[in-house]
């Protein structure tokens, strides 16, 4: 099944205890990532109102066809998958929405690594300066 950025699909999501359940989850990968690689990436979608600063809380009038149940977006959930784990599309998120949980993955995942990915950096950047020994 062909899947788009900002699409809510389902899919069988690996839960932090290891455990797999059927959720729904946003696309967050665009195109270019499934053409080059035959994956894409997706963050989970759960009825569980954890108001943290890694959820974000959906309403219907952001999305093009309305979910069953209020639901809050788990930016820090993302995984990958191929299209044929896809069991069905439900909806898509309008894209100014989906900007804003855009910014709040990149806050999570890049802003909270980026020292981290900055000292990684450095290190490459020294190996590569370094002498050949063969």
């Amino acid at each position: 099944m062909k899947v788009n950025q900002r699409d809510i699909i389902e899919v069988n999501f690996q839960l932090p205890d290891g455990k797999f359940k059927i959720h729904p989850a946003l696309v967050v990968s665009n195109e270019n990532v499934l053409e080059a690689e035959d994956i894409f990436y997706a963050v989970m979608i759960s009825s569980k109102a954890y108001h943290d600063e890694f959820t974000f809380a959906l309403t219907n009038a952001m999305l093009t066809k309305p979910l069953p149940k209020t639901s809050f977006v788990k930016c820090q959930l993302l995984q990958s998958y191929s299209t044929n784990e896809v069991i069905s599309k439900i909806s898509s998120i309008k894209p100014q929405y989906f900007g804003q949980i855009k910014q709040i993955i990149s806050i999570q995942f890049f802003d909270a690594f980026s020292s981290y990915a900055k000292k990684l950096y450095d290190i490459a950047k020294f190996r590569q300066n370094l002498p050949s020994l063969g």
